[in-house]
Parts: C-alpha cells; structure tokens; sequence
C-alpha cells in the first residue's frame, strides 16, 4: 500500500484518537490536577516498560520477518509460532514480577502503597498486551493497514470511555484500573481479528522455541529494547528531578506537554510505523534514498503546519485539552514543538537502523541522546527554571538529527 494510502487510512484512526484523547485529557486534568497527571505519567513509563520486557522487545522483528515470509506458508508458521511463544512466556514472566512486588512498585513510582491491587490487576494485563501486540505486528507486516486501523478504533473508544467512567466514579486509582483493563479488552478485539487470517493453529505451536528464528528476532530485541528504556529512563529522571527541584505542579506540566506533544505526533507515527519499516526492509541503495526524501517531502511540510498551528492557537488548545491549573505548558510550548519538528524527521533515518538489523548504531544513538537530554536538563533547568527542560529537548533533538545525517551522508548528501 502506498504512503499517500497508508496516510489517509492512518488519518481516520487519528480522528477518533484525537477526539478521544480531548476528552480524557480534559477529564484526568479537571479531576486529577497536575499531581494526578504526574503520577499517570509515572504509570504510563512503567507500563510500555513492561511492554518491552514482556514482548523481548520483538515488535519490530516480527514486522520485518511476517513482511519476508509473506508468500512461504511453511517458513511463516515456524516463525509466527516462535513469535507466540515468545510474547507468551516472557509476559509471564514480567506478570509474575509485577505481583510479587506490586508493593515495592507502588511505593518507589508513587510514594504511596493504595495502589498496590491496580498494580496486581496490571500485572495480568501484561500477558493480554504482550500477545495483542504480537498480533497487531503480524497485520503491521502484512500490510493489513484496515485491520490494524480498525482494531485501534475500537481499543482507542472502549480504553477512553474507561478512563472517563473510572476517573469520574474512583479519580486516580479509577484512572490505573482503567489503564490496566482496556489492555486487556485490547487483547480480546485483536483476537478475534487475527483468527480470521487462519495464519497458525494450536498443532502448530510446541514448548519448544526455534534457535533460528529465536536469534533473528533478538537481533531486533537490543534495538526495541534500547529506544523505549533510554526513553523511558530519560523521562523518568527528568520528570523526578522536576518534581525535586520545583514540585509536582511543573512535573504534570511537563508530563501534559508530552500529551499535547503526543497528540500531534501520532499522526506521523502511525503512518511510520506501518509503512516504513516494512518498506525500508525491502530496499536499498539509491530507490531507498528517494524513499527517504519522498517521506521527508510529506513529514517536514506536515509537522511545521501542525506545530505552527499548535503555537499560534495555544491559548486556545491548553484550556481546551487541560485546565487552568496547567497554564505552564506555556512556559515550554515553543522550544518542545521545535523540538519535535526536528525529532519526526530524525525518526524517519532511525527507522533505516532499524530495518537493517543495524543495532549497534543504533543503540549508541539511543544511549548518546539520553545522556545528552539528562545533562542537558540538569544543567538547563537549574539555569533557566522550568523553560530549561524544554530547551534541553529541542537542543538534544538538533545534536541527534545532524549526528543521524552525518552517519547516513553516503545514502543521502554524497553522490555515488
């Protein structure tokens, strides 16, 4: 399918989201403040961090691998068998943590131990997200762009209108079961989508795991890994070290910028996320570097006009999404929107990493600019205050995106 194709399908699921976002932004932050904003935002890092370790951080493999084996019904049983097995027994294992030490977890994200039984109804959830996400990579490399849309309608809808029902009757502990249970309504909807495809039966599937396979997956594994914990550890420090140093209220600040920042985005990633790296796995050489410049002909454009928009409207959009309380994502706006101009575009040469199993670049890249966005903000924040954990993400982003075009200068500046 087309990137045009895949944009304008990708567009009508980013309608709903979007809608659907408003709404529960709007509600988490009249009824929870910035306080219940900051420890949503703690939650959410916890959770995709056992989204990673419950899947192996496969995801991206299985995309590239169901896009190779399309077309050989043999190879792409073994492999999807393989695939199953892993999510499986890894998100087991991650369950199986998560209660043991609901408490311990409670209480470092927290500072609070009532949400002790949200973290024990997390922890089942994690098996139910680690095999939906199996199944929803398997579409991805099929190029099943309507089922996969569909099925992130209908989870985006029923996971919004709990966080709605839960928030309003229970406020923030309404809001972690919500979270924790839309996962698993997640897992319900894609399977009764994947069955219809009659891809792998229960004949198929054994204890045992294929080496091959196993070691083609895990070479994506350190590269799905490193992303989201760099990401996540990063966020994480930073978010603590606001609240250290200028208290929750400039935390839940930042953690509704990133929501404001996510909105947006989410149109581009969609639309990356289904079409690049299968794409990208398929080509080299000079048609993959027009590939680039014709993605980068439809990114640039798109996010200057939505950031553009998002700046100029934004004393319209803050009250809109949020309250009054978090009129200090004002303070930020500016610098984290230039900043994810430059970050869209940066993600487009990632997603080359990626698909070419180039892991090592790639983690580098990952640990390099965590390192550099954390001493950034440290240095920043104590500098300028608030506003300096916005020019630490611009300025990160910047160094990235020329150090991502250094590396790829034979593929896209030098003449062969």
């Amino acid at each position: 399918m087309s990137l045009l194709k895949t944009t304008f399908f990708s567009g009508i699921s980013t309608g709903v989201s979007l809608i659907c976002r408003l709404i529960t932004n709007k509600i988490i932050a009249v009824y929870l403040g910035t306080s219940g904003m900051f420890l949503l935002g703690q939650l959410k890092d916890f959770i995709n961090i056992g989204k990673i370790a419950g899947s192996l951080g496969t995801s991206n493999g299985i995309i590239k691998y169901v896009a190779t084996y399309k077309d050989d019904k043999t190879k792409m049983t073994s492999f999807l068998a393989t695939g199953l097995k892993i999510h499986l027994y890894f998100s087991l294992l991650v369950c199986l943590l998560t209660f043991i030490f609901k408490d311990q977890l409670s209480h470092y994200l927290f500072h609070d131990l009532k949400f002790s039984n949200a973290i024990a109804l997390l922890a089942f959830s994690f098996i139910s997200v680690s095999i939906h996400g199996f199944f929803m990579a398997v579409f991805n490399g099929l190029k099943q762009i309507k089922t996969y849309i569909t099925i992130n309608i209908i989870s985006t809808i029923i996971a919004s209108a709990l966080v709605v029902i839960l928030v309003l009757k229970f406020e923030i502990v309404g809001a972690f079961y919500a979270l924790a249970l839309s996962q698993i309504l997640g897992f319900l909807i894609s399977i009764l989508f994947i069955k219809k495809l009659k891809l792998i039966t229960t004949k198929d599937i054994s204890f045992k795991i294929n080496r091959t396979h196993f070691k083609n997956l895990t070479k994506f594994s350190y590269m799905a890994i490193a992303a989201p914990v760099c990401m996540i550890g990063a966020t994480l420090f930073i978010r603590f070290f606001l609240n250290d140093q200028l208290g929750s209220e400039f935390a839940g600040s930042w953690e509704g910028m990133w929501r404001v920042s996510a909105i947006y985005i989410m149109f581009l990633t969609t639309t990356f996320k289904f079409y690049l790296l299968p794409t990208f796995s398929e080509i080299s050489g000079d048609t993959l570097k027009k590939e680039v410049f014709k993605v980068w002909t439809l990114s640039i454009p798109t996010i200057l006009i939505i950031t553009l928009s998002v700046y100029f409207l934004k004393d319209f959009i803050i009250p809109l999404l949020f309250s009054k309380e978090f009129i200090l994502i004002n303070t930020i706006l500016l610098f984290h929107l230039l900043g994810d101009a430059i970050k869209i575009n940066s993600w487009v040469l990632g997603n080359i990493l990626i698909a070419k199993a180039n892991t090592k670049v790639f983690i580098i890249f990952q640990i390099a600019w965590a390192i550099i966005f954390c001493t950034l903000a440290i240095i920043l924040i104590k500098t300028y205050g608030f506003v300096g954990v916005s020019i630490a993400y611009f300025l990160t982003y910047v160094l990235h995106f020329i150090a991502m075009n250094v590396y790829f200068r034979k593929l896209l500046w030098l003449k062969a």
